[in-house]
């Protein structure tokens, strides 16, 4: 628990950030953080992470969460496991000592036992990898198809609503011109995203789970989204290709978490083929032909749901690695 004198300094830091005063707001923090402010660490780890006030540095922004979490802020030890597990931007992955801290956090903490626990059941190497790579069936050619049954198992499932039920908020799309997340009225669902910070060791195992059955690197990955669809909503026919000069969403991944609505399907009017899968299926599909451009075939709907609500995991997968340098010009 954060003490009501430590969110002075990160408060104000803020402030004098956003004033331009970005020299002071560092020095604020780095002394909050050398007289053991666990706050003005996980403050500046934030700031690293976005890459909003200073330069973007994900390496960083571990080792600051891992400064808070030392420091007393419970909060920061589930960002620093996440980062510690998966490596983001490049820097070291130290898998085993993230699952040694979980397992010391799943002494008090039901969450990390839950994900403990969720991990001894999956089949995984020393590194985290999947044993084995998913195998998948060819559904059709045009579009490119491929089912993979029973992707992620039912307790998987669960998991992943539950991580995602706080979450959820009005779905965005990328803007045509200015590449902007925006709201757009063919897309009516709830969302919830899973940046690096939120992506917990069982996300992760299931990151690179897909990425292994698409022959991919998790590198190439977009953060996982979870969508949630109520009665009457939709997500109007589109494409899942980026407009040009965009490093391309080359494939789409669905994972179907539930099965107690009625609707929903995922339509391709090419072929006319409505998927639904059971709970835990996945579907991969390419959004560009041979040459790279996007396919028309790929085009897709997601039907209108009649009853209950629909739930479903999608990542897009890019053609090369994220592109994680964060803001231009940034201090520090």
């Amino acid at each position: 628990m954060i003490r009501a004198t430590e969110t002075e300094v990160p408060a104000q830091a803020e402030a004098l950030a956003r004033s331009g005063r970005v020299a002071d707001a560092m020095a604020a923090l780095t002394r909050a953080i050398a007289a053991g402010s666990g706050a003005a660490a996980y403050t500046l780890g934030n700031w690293r992470m976005s890459g909003e006030f200073i330069r973007r540095d994900l390496g960083a922004a571990r080792e600051l969460f891992g400064r808070a979490s030392a420091l007393g802020l419970t909060e920061a030890e589930a960002v620093y496991v996440a980062l510690l597990a998966s490596g983001a931007g490049g820097v070291e992955r130290h898998w085993r000592t993230a699952l040694d801290r979980l397992e010391r956090s799943a002494r008090r903490d039901p969450v990390a036992r839950h994900q403990s626990a969720l991990l001894d059941r999956m089949a995984l190497t020393e590194d985290g990898e999947p044993a084995e790579a998913p195998a998948g069936e060819d559904l059709a050619d045009a579009p490119r198809l491929v089912r993979f049954p029973a992707f992620l198992t039912v307790d998987e499932c669960a998991y992943v609503i539950r991580r995602a039920e706080p979450l959820l908020s009005p779905s965005v799309v990328v803007h045509p011109t200015t590449g902007e997340l925006v709201r757009d009225p063919i897309r009516t669902s709830k969302a919830a995203v899973f940046p690096f910070m939120l992506e917990d060791p069982v996300l992760h195992a299931l990151n690179r789970r897909i990425a292994a059955a698409t022959g991919t690197t998790y590198e190439r990955g977009e953060p996982v989204q979870v969508l949630s669809y109520a009665p009457g909503q939709e997500y109007k026919l589109h494409s899942d290709a980026l407009p040009p000069g965009y490093d391309q969403r080359v494939m789409t991944v669905l994972i179907y978490l539930n099965e107690d609505y009625q609707g929903g399907e995922t339509y391709f009017p090419k072929g006319e083929i409505a998927f639904r899968g059971r709970p835990g299926d996945a579907l991969l599909f390419h959004n560009v032909d041979d040459l790279g451009q996007p396919d028309p075939a790929a085009r897709h709907a997601g039907r209108p749901v009649r009853m209950g609500r629909k739930l479903l995991l999608s990542k897009w997968i890019r053609a090369n690695p994220l592109d994680l340098s964060g803001p231009p010009n940034r201090p520090y």
